[in-house]
């Protein structure tokens, strides 16, 4: 406390010393002089608490006071020692604020050592929000603080790279890299006492784990913190203090493992009594009540009795927000639409929605607008109409090929690497970029050069080679290219995201898998309705009476929800039928321009081709469907499994990506039939309509 007392008399020296200087040495003298109670009441009469803060009053307002919401100042300025929390925050509640103030409440005002607090995101992209947040809020000392992934974490435990593995092909490789690191920190096959040498060491001074979307974790994700935390030590000095933010309301990922089991027995595993963020910042409150509506009936709920609910500096504004002025049928309420019995109808039901919207106001942006299906079929037909309406439309990140293969990225990876590069300068690249071919990954590489320089403050300083290749490796396995048009994304992709106007599409929501829960599905239609910052469309199939809308009837009878009558369609365009198909590298022969007799003129073909050029995609008299270029020569060949749609002709084909091979990727039997050492494949995306 001395030396926090110290820092304000400095400061309140200085700042007489700039206007009166005999009045600062009056302070000076009195310091050496008098009773510590006497000089503070005299000098700094006012200054009670922030003389008992160990930072300024300024970095105070920044990180408590800017908080206007009560709950979230509390949990931000938790002073308890070895007090392990578990937020439980609503859809747009600012968890993500309370996480990035919380860290900075532990260096400002706590003066926590930076490495010794470890935060936790469930994907790169929501660590890299974290890290900028944190440097905005606190600059230079978030120097220190690591921010990964669980994935991040195993992987430096254990002492493995992204860029050594990118190639990664599931969540089993990564479980296996968890499980690697939890037996590091267990310290599995060891005696006690060089189990705790070990697990001291890997650990580097860490006291304080914050982990965000704590209800998105797995077993072994689970295990994982449970290790880092000690959750199973005796001694209790051994342990480190747990901070989760969560919402079992939005566990949407129990088909890849997660649980909604672990965030329900947080409180019994650590001994946590839940704090309730439950102020709504982003949505409507006509939005927000039409979502407590439909989740309510979830069983086995945590924040029963804790609804969320608008903030209370809009609690004033209309239930509507700004719409509610603006378009005079909705009233900015939650509109519920006939869909029409078919995806199609339903596909142009939503875009003449979106378009009466769009003609409402002058500023429309379809940058700021997505259709959220829960199944990608649903929106093939959204994309023929856009395409035949000229409608900006873009596919979400799930579409993305992987993006380390790339041929665009292998040949950035060549020049990073030329003559033994140690060190790039970020403009460099971006000129070495802007000379490349205009394909949309070379797009997608100058996006991540600008990220990077976001994320790191670099702007001209040169970078090491081999430190931005990491980065970029990890990056890629989340890539987000930015939106430039309509979004067509189904409720997984969209989770973490949020946009003006969102129309949400029928189909497929009461489907659950084995590993599911009964209540998945409307978790999950839950996370697509909280999306929308304006206006929410929700469509129908067959009216509102259908069996298939079991979710959907749970709104009934809530008076924010508009049911509309049927509009009126035109004729369906033939393109509103076609179907678009990416196919995998599972419904591919990877090895044909390796092992093929002639793979030296097929793999020239190949070197000609761009994204984008077109594609003839057909069946041979071998029954076996190809790629060929625009002059005819073979350049591809499918899987024997794969099958075009039932009742459907390929009317088209083009070059979506182009992706590197090695011998090296391919099994030991394989390799023997492979005759170079690199290849490509082309990656063709098809459009298919009815015969």
């Amino acid at each position: 406390l001395g030396q926090t007392i110290q820092i304000h008399i400095i400061k309140a020296f200085a700042q007489l010393g700039l206007g009166d200087i005999n009045q600062a040495l009056h302070l000076a003298l009195d310091y050496f002089k008098q009773k510590q109670d006497n000089f503070l009441g005299r000098w700094l009469p006012n200054a009670n608490k922030e003389i008992g803060r160990q930072t300024t009053p300024e970095s105070w307002r920044d990180i408590v006071e800017c908080l206007d919401n009560p709950v979230q100042q509390g949990i931000v300025a938790d002073d308890r020692e070895q007090r392990n929390v578990l937020v439980l925050a609503g859809p747009g509640s600012g968890k993500t604020r309370v996480l990035v103030h919380r860290i900075a409440y532990l260096l400002r005002v706590r003066r926590e050592n930076p490495r010794g607090i470890l935060a936790l995101a469930y994907n790169r992209h929501a660590a890299a929000e974290i890290r900028r947040r944190l440097t905005d809020l606190v600059g230079d000392d978030a120097r220190g603080v690591m921010v990964l992934t669980c994935h991040g974490l195993a992987m430096r435990l254990v002492g493995a790279s992204f860029s050594e593995r990118p190639d990664m092909p599931d969540d089993k490789a990564f479980e296996t890299l968890i499980r690697e690191a939890i037996a590091l920190l267990r310290g599995d096959g060891l005696a006690p006492e060089d189990a705790n040498e070990q697990r001291e060491r890997l650990l580097a001074g860490f006291r304080w784990i914050l982990v965000d979307e704590y209800q998105d974790v797995g077993q072994e994700e689970y295990d994982l913190i449970s290790a880092l935390a000690g959750r199973t030590l005796a001694d209790e000095d051994d342990k480190l203090t747990l901070f989760a933010v969560g919402d079992d309301d939005q566990n949407i990922y129990t088909f890849k493992g997660a649980s909604v089991k672990f965030i329900r027995r947080f409180e019994d595993d650590y001994s946590a009594k839940p704090v309730y963020l439950t102020e709504n910042y982003r949505s409507t409150a006509h939005t927000i009540d039409a979502a407590n509506t439909l989740i309510e009936p979830a069983r086995h709920r945590m924040k029963t009795g804790h609804p969320i609910r608008i903030n209370r500096a809009r609690a004033k504004q209309l239930q509507g927000g700004e719409w509610g002025k603006i378009d005079p049928v909705s009233e900015g309420r939650v509109q519920l639409l006939p869909a029409g019995p078919d995806p199609v109808s339903q596909a142009q039901t939503a875009i003449q929605e979106l378009k009466r919207l769009s003609m409402l106001t002058e500023d429309w942006d379809w940058s700021n607008c997505a259709v959220i299906a829960r199944e990608w079929k649903y929106l093939d037909p959204v994309r023929g109409i856009c395409e035949h309406e000229g409608i900006p439309v873009q596919l979400g990140n799930e579409e993305l090929p992987n993006f380390w293969r790339l041929r665009e990225t292998q040949t950035c990876l060549d020049w990073l690497q030329q003559d033994n590069r140690k060190v790039v300068a970020m403009s460099e690249l971006n000129v070495w970029l802007g000379k490349q071919r205009r394909t949309p990954w070379v797009e997608l590489l100058r996006e991540a050069a600008t990220a990077y320089q976001e994320e790191t403050r670099v702007t001209e300083a040169d970078v090491p080679v081999v430190r931005f290749i990491e980065w970029l490796a990890e990056w890629g396995r989340a890539a987000r290219q930015r939106q430039n048009g309509l979004l067509l994304l189904t409720a997984h992709g969209a989770k973490g995201m949020e946009f003006e106007h969102v129309v949400v599409l029928d189909g497929g929501w009461d489907r659950y898998n084995g590993k599911e829960d009964r209540d998945a599905p409307r978790r999950l239609y839950y996370v697509a309705m909280t999306r929308a910052r304006q206006m929410l469309t929700l469509l129908c199939f067959n009216g509102f009476n259908s069996r298939k809308s079991r979710i959907i009837h749970s709104l009934e009878g809530c008076s924010s929800v508009l049911y509309r009558d049927p509009v009126q369609l035109p004729p369906p365009a033939p393109e509103l039928y076609h179907e678009y198909k990416r196919p995998t590298l599972k419904q591919i022969d990877i090895g044909f321009a390796g092992r093929s007799p002639g793979h030296y003129t097929v793999r020239r073909y190949i070197a000609a081709l761009n994204p984008g050029d077109p594609l003839n995609a057909r069946q041979t008299e071998k029954g076996r469907w190809e790629l060929f270029n625009r002059t005819g020569n073979r350049v591809g060949r499918f899987a024997k499994d794969f099958t075009p749609p039932e009742g459907m002709r390929c009317l088209s084909a083009r070059v979506l990506a182009i992706i590197t091979r090695t011998r090296e990727q391919s099994g030991p039997d394989y390799q023997e039939s492979i005759k170079c050492d690199t290849w490509e494949i082309v990656v063709p995306e098809l459009v298919f309509g009815p015969e």
